[in-house]
């Protein structure tokens, strides 16, 4: 039995399926098949009834994955910090949307290990609502994610920066602002999955703006692409303004006042490595106060 097995299984219980939870731990669907089949080979009972489609948890499925999530938090706990904040050790599973702040995280990252070597840092990016389960869960200490449209338990989310979403124009583009550019250009949508999407479209809707779409993509830098060739305009968050000046985009911001996104950090009470979270956040903080991106007063959300 092995600690990826039993992530398998806690994968599979959250996400619903075999096929979700290979999505949600980057493996392929065989590879968490066989995992889940070693597991009960060793355990020499089945863990999930396959008369369902998708297969689900059985009873002893069930029961085990509950132990699995107390040896998995365990198993995380294993390096603790050390009580001297001046040395801080430890490992940091750190979870973040693909579209968040895509050059303020790995600046901040370099920072903090420059400051502190014996951190150890494990990043995993996902889907916003997949990393909150897994943070509610203990699977990842903190999580780097604009602001969460509802309530969110026990977690709490502290704001330290502002992302502005802009229009984005291929190269030479006429139109005098983002409401013609949007009425003069095909329209490339920035994928529904994301939550910032939701917030596009009530801005569009509240103008009574309504873009000729013709796609919709969930790749930032793949929509900067087909820009770039001329394909049409797009409103994405500026989460990686070299890459449009890389481009030569043009960009025009959305909105009067210009529309922007909450960024902060997500974590839950009580968690023992809150001193690497705390520099953590304060890295964050001091990296997006130096470059472009907009610092915003802290403020904390709690969950109801």
């Amino acid at each position: 039995m092995s600690i990826r097995e039993l992530e398998s299984l806690v994968a599979i219980a959250d996400s619903g399926s075999i096929t979700a939870a290979a999505e949600r731990l980057f493996l392929s669907v065989p590879a968490v098949s066989a995992q889940i089949a070693s597991l009960e080979a060793a355990l020499g009972t089945p863990m999930l009834d396959r008369r369902y489609k998708p297969a689900r948890l059985n009873p002893a499925g069930t029961l085990l994955c509950e132990r699995a999530r107390a040896v998995l938090n365990s198993y995380r706990q294993f390096y603790e910090t050390v009580a001297d904040t001046a040395d801080l050790a430890g490992v940091l599973a750190v979870g973040a949307s693909p579209t968040v702040l895509t050059t303020v995280i790995p600046k901040t990252l370099v920072a903090l290990r420059s400051a502190y070597p014996r951190i150890q840092i494990r990043m995993q990016y996902g889907r916003a609502w997949n990393l909150l389960k897994d943070l509610q869960h203990g699977q990842i200490d903190a999580l780097i994610i604009s602001q969460p449209p509802i309530a969110m338990g026990n977690t709490q989310w502290t704001q330290f920066a502002q992302e502005p979403v802009t229009v984005i124009a291929p190269p030479g583009a006429k139109g005098r602002n983002d409401e013609s550019l949007l009425a003069e250009y095909p329209y490339i949508r920035f994928g529904q999955r994301f939550w910032v999407a939701d917030t596009i479209a009530a801005h569009l809707a509240e103008r009574g703006i309504v873009p000729q779409q013709i796609m919709q993509a969930d790749s930032r830098e793949a929509i900067a692409l087909m820009v770039r060739h001329g394909l049409g305009v797009s409103i994405v968050p500026e989460s990686d303004p070299p890459l449009s000046k890389l481009y030569g985009l043009r960009e025009v911001a959305l909105g009067k006042p210009p529309l922007t996104r909450n960024i902060g950090l997500a974590q839950t009470p009580g968690n023992p490595k809150q001193a690497l979270i705390d520099a953590l956040l304060h890295g964050l903080t001091e990296t997006t106060a130096s470059s472009r991106m907009k610092p915003a007063p802290s403020r904390q959300l709690g969950g109801t």
